[in-house]
């Protein structure tokens, strides 16, 4: 009795190959070659107005995006520190109210000619919304052409037809993936962006999922009471990302490179 190809463990496509032997000849997929390639960088966290906030060390950073040559950063959140968010909280501000937050974030905010950060707002900024109805991320672009505001939680925007969505999301987790991970399998097949950012968690971590690339995005603020009690240990710094896009209609991203830049110890 003749063996079947299923017994034999052999697909039609298989066989085929193994007939052809040395005629067979594989193909290069052409939409996967493409030199087609963009830069941009991703802060978040800055929380002007803190005592913790790591000032020196945004500056330094976006004078790294600088010499690298990106125009275009990020921020996914919580551009000031608010006011009245945890108990205790007053303790850890040097500058108090909306107005004097905004204006000392204006005045010293990293302004680098040629390059524009687009930034939302998280809890921390919305804290003034919801106390008196000030939104201190419109007082910010008002003042600060290269301060682009986004909206409030979760902002959008496409880079060379590439789509990258910033949310400042809200909760801790067990795990630093588990989050953002959760997030990413609630958004619809048809509505994914190419990236996704997230703020607020203050951690650093990169995975690739559902087809989508997943950036935790540090933070630039040190550790505060609450993260002390939620026993998080922030991650100080800001990401760099190269990506490489293949010439089609979905502008599919073909190479992702992410570079987490670290401040370990502070500067002097």
């Amino acid at each position: 009795m003749k063996n079947t190809l299923k017994e034999l463990g052999l697909t039609p496509v298989l066989l085929k190959r193994i007939i052809q032997g040395r005629r067979f000849k594989p193909k290069i997929i052409e939409k996967n070659i493409s030199n087609k390639t963009f830069k941009f960088a991703i802060v978040s966290d800055t929380h002007f107005g803190s005592k913790l906030a790591k000032i020196n060390e945004l500056h330094t950073f976006y004078e790294i995006c600088r010499k690298d040559g990106i125009d275009t950063i990020i921020h996914a959140g919580d551009i000031v520190d608010g006011n009245r968010v945890f108990f205790g909280h007053e303790t850890e501000l040097d500058v108090w109210g909306a107005a004097n937050q905004a204006k000392f974030a204006i005045e010293n905010y990293p302004k680098i000619k040629g390059i524009k950060t687009y930034f939302i707002t998280g809890n921390h900024c919305l804290s003034f919304f919801k106390q008196n109805g000030i939104d201190v991320g419109e007082l910010i672009t008002q003042k600060r052409e290269d301060l682009v505001y986004c909206g409030q939680f979760i902002g959008n925007i496409s880079i060379n037809g590439v789509n990258i969505r910033f949310i400042h999301p809200d909760g801790y987790a067990y795990a630093i993936s588990y989050k953002s991970q959760k997030i990413a399998e609630q958004i619809p097949s048809g509505e994914k962006p190419h990236i996704i950012c997230f703020g607020h968690w203050h951690q650093a971590l990169y995975f690739f999922y559902r087809n989508m690339h997943i950036i935790n995005c540090g933070a630039f603020q040190g550790q505060s009471q609450f993260l002390l009690r939620k026993g998080v240990n922030p991650a100080i710094g800001g990401w760099t990302i190269k990506v490489r896009v293949a010439d089609d209609k979905k502008k599919t991203i073909l190479a992702f490179t992410p570079t987490f830049v670290p401040f370990i110890g502070g500067i002097e």
